[in-house]
């Protein structure tokens, strides 16, 4: 299953959510983009596009994520490595 979450995505959410930083502060969400950037900054550590995740049918990390680069063979390794340890 492929999930793709759009954080430009300017799409105004039925009701507006506060939320906590993690550095205390509150922020107002109003926007699915801006939901989804403070889902990927809470869960991930990472606020980032793309930004990929890979993950079991629990909701966990099958390996390190990987913030886009030019780099083929690193994003093979991601790739790889995300398979193997799903077939664990």
């Amino acid at each position: 299953m492929l999930i793709s979450l759009f954080v430009d995505d300017t799409t105004p959410l039925p009701e507006q959510l506060q939320v906590t930083e993690a550095d205390g502060t509150q922020r107002t969400l109003r926007t699915v983009g801006d939901k989804w950037s403070y889902l990927q900054r809470y869960k991930f550590g990472f606020n980032a596009q793309p930004f990929y995740v890979t993950l079991d049918h629990e909701g966990k990390p099958l390996s390190r994520s990987f913030v886009y680069k030019e780099d083929v063979p690193d994003y093979m390794d991601f790739l790889n490595t995300a398979l193997s340890n799903f077939r664990k």
